[in-house]
């Protein structure tokens, strides 16, 4: 009833006809049409419609989508030693505060040194931010908290010193630039809207002169060299760059969702968030829709993450 409603107002509005199903089913079979008992999300206690769970209907699924595609992990070591061996720059946590503002404020797409130039408004890329990381407790209480991520507040005791000795001192930041990017463009524009973003702001806060050789290799390390992508380029048949979903790593994956650090003491709710996310993605993002087509797989998915299907079967695996 509601999307017959709806098709007839967009039907009047374009005056194009679209949505019909009296007229278009099989021989008055009403294939596809009728109603389907509603579905509970597994561990939710939320009962939905079949509909809500495809993902143009769905925006927790796009969004969870585009949080990974225009996220990006460069690090800042390269970039230090560049301008402290190159430039004789002095890189203290002064200075990296300082240039941790300028690309907050750039990164959206704000304009830093360069004149008429156009700016993005703030109120349509909000969700755009950096922070940074390092293992080096002394180094990260010198930074300011609103730019630090911070370990151990986020991750279990154990968890938390486990990645920080494998960071050390190094020191990265974790790179979200605007959704809207990425959904206009693609993932493979995210390591290079954020690579010029990041280099116009080592020039800004560390007023060097825009034309020196030395800001190649700051454009090397922001773009190439200190990069970690959320996802692999895929061979040209398939033609995605990076950061899509076809050449995620399913170990890294598994990291991106995080559910072990929210449920690091429950594998079977911590696995089964991983697969609830993962046969979204997948199969109904990347099999049903970039290499399928058309409406897509979601029916195939959905026993992965509703009514307790896979819950029930898990945890009886888990008991016995």
């Amino acid at each position: 009833v509601e999307f017959m409603k709806e098709a007839q107002e967009v039907a009047m509005d374009r005056g194009i006809s679209g949505y019909d199903p009296k007229r278009c089913h099989c021989g008055g079979i009403p294939l596809g049409q009728r109603q389907l008992t509603t579905y509970e999300v597994s561990t939710t206690g939320v009962f939905v419609e079949g509909d809500d769970l495809h993902f143009v209907n769905n925006a927790a699924m796009q969004q969870m989508w585009d949080d990974i595609r225009r996220t990006i992990i460069v690090g800042l070591d390269l970039a230090h030693q560049t301008l402290q061996k190159r430039l004789g720059k002095e890189v203290t946590p002064e200075t990296i505060n300082e240039y941790l503002h300028v690309l907050n404020h750039a990164m959206p797409g704000a304009a830093v040194v360069q004149e008429h130039m156009v700016e993005t408004h703030p109120a349509l890329t909000e969700d755009c931010y950096v922070k940074v990381f390092t293992g080096d407790d002394e180094m990260a209480d010198d930074l300011e908290p609103q730019f630090v991520l911070n370990v151990d507040k986020l991750f279990p005791a154990k968890m938390a010193a486990q990645l920080k000795t494998a960071v050390g001192k190094s020191m990265w930041q974790a790179v979200h630039i605007p959704t809207t990017v990425s959904r206009t463009c693609d993932g493979g524009t995210t390591s290079r809207w954020s690579a010029m973003q990041i280099g116009m702001s080592f020039i800004g806060a560390y007023k060097m002169c825009a034309g020196e050789a030395a800001v190649a290799d700051l454009a090397f390390a922001a773009k190439h060299a200190g990069v970690i992508q959320m996802a692999d380029i895929l061979p040209a048949r398939r033609a995605r760059g990076p950061n899509e979903p076809g050449g995620i790593k399913f170990g890294h994956f598994c990291d991106m969702v995080q559910s072990d650090r929210k449920y690091p003491n429950d594998p079977v709710r911590s696995s089964l968030e991983i697969v609830a996310a993962g046969t979204m993605l997948f199969d109904q993002i990347w099999l049903g829709s970039y290499m399928s087509g058309g409406v897509g797989f979601t029916q195939y998915a959905t026993a992965a993450y509703t009514d307790n299907i896979l819950d029930d079967f898990t945890q009886y695996g888990v008991d016995y």
